[in-house]
């Protein structure tokens, strides 16, 4: 069933919806992951707005609204597709970093200074889900198998695959394609630096990896050789690549898409123009969140202009 949710306080920043005490033990989520999403919530909104990726003009708008709201007459349309958003479930590199918290050590993802960004540890390249994730992935099935997706893409990350298979194996009857349009942030943080290809292809034959061009993590290396992490706004413009070159043009109407936290809160906040601010927190670890989508052009731009300005 469909978690229930409640309110905390509305802050100047941002609006955090945290689920009830019940959920949370269903979903493995502890009060140190709940207070980092909330802090995320508000740290990341300004550095959204401060570097100027809140309010740049694309020549594709991309629309988002909760479920529901959209009259099903309009659904036909089109433009319109229904979009499950899931974050995979606690990785290792998340345990890791909530153990830090707990102990009350600083973390900073920029820095290049191991004791001060674990994620940099080689021992976490391409983490797995620890029990908990597995179980926060699992108890996401049912919730799953009530959608109908007609393509599930994933980020080709392990930790974003497992949780899928474990999320949304009911629907192994359609197409499943890895995409790295939808990967976590690239550079610095080795736990977002994905495996050679090859080897996840063997793990996962069903799975449809045909768009990624790069046996080796080229993507990751073009930072600086992975020495400093891609920016918000670089970040904005790969979604928006990954969501008008690819996910607008494939012919599903809905569609699941499992990823990452720091992507999709850029996705729901820098790129996408959503009002509704439940739709816009911080995702918990394996947290599904479902998304009408609408792709219209912007009468800014001319037919054929593809270049983003600030406004």
């Amino acid at each position: 069933a469909a978690m229930v949710l409640h309110r905390l306080t509305v802050t100047a920043a941002a609006l955090f919806v945290v689920p009830t005490a019940r959920a949370m033990a269903t979903a493995g989520w502890t009060d140190v992951a709940i207070k980092a999403a909330k802090d995320f919530t508000v740290s990341q909104r300004e550095k959204l707005r401060d570097i100027g990726a809140l309010d740049i003009q694309r020549p594709m708008k991309i629309i988002g609204e909760p479920v529901g709201t959209v009259p099903e007459a309009s659904m036909r349309d089109d433009d319109y597709k229904i979009i499950h958003f899931q974050r995979h479930g606690q990785g290792y590199h998340n345990l890791i970093c909530d153990m830090w918290r707990e102990l009350g050590k600083p973390i900073d993802f920029d820095s290049n200074d191991l004791n001060l960004n674990p994620a940099m540890r080689e021992e976490i390249l391409d983490p797995p889900l620890t029990e908990s994730g597995r179980q926060q992935c699992k108890a996401r099935r049912i919730e799953c198998s009530m959608l109908s997706p007609e393509l599930v893409i994933v980020s080709p990350m392990l930790r974003c695959i497992q949780t899928a298979k474990l999320s949304f194996r009911d629907h192994f009857d359609v197409p499943w394609v890895s995409h790295e349009g939808c990967r976590e942030e690239l550079g610095l943080l080795v736990g977002n630096k994905r495996r050679p290809l090859s080897e996840i292809k063997e793990e996962y034959p069903e799975i449809d990896f045909s768009s990624i061009p790069y046996e080796e993590d080229v993507l990751w290396d073009n930072y600086d050789e992975g020495k400093r992490r891609e920016n918000l706004l670089e970040k904005s413009d790969r979604i928006y690549d990954f969501l008008t070159e690819f996910v607008m043009k494939r012919p599903e109407k809905e569609i699941a898409i499992v990823c990452h936290s720091a992507y999709l809160f850029t996705l729901l906040n820098g790129v996408m123009d959503i009002d509704d601010e439940d739709l816009r927190y911080w995702f918990l670890t394996s947290e599904v969140r479902s998304v009408k989508v609408r792709f219209s052009k912007n009468d800014k731009f001319g037919s054929d202009s593809t270049s983003c300005t600030s406004s």
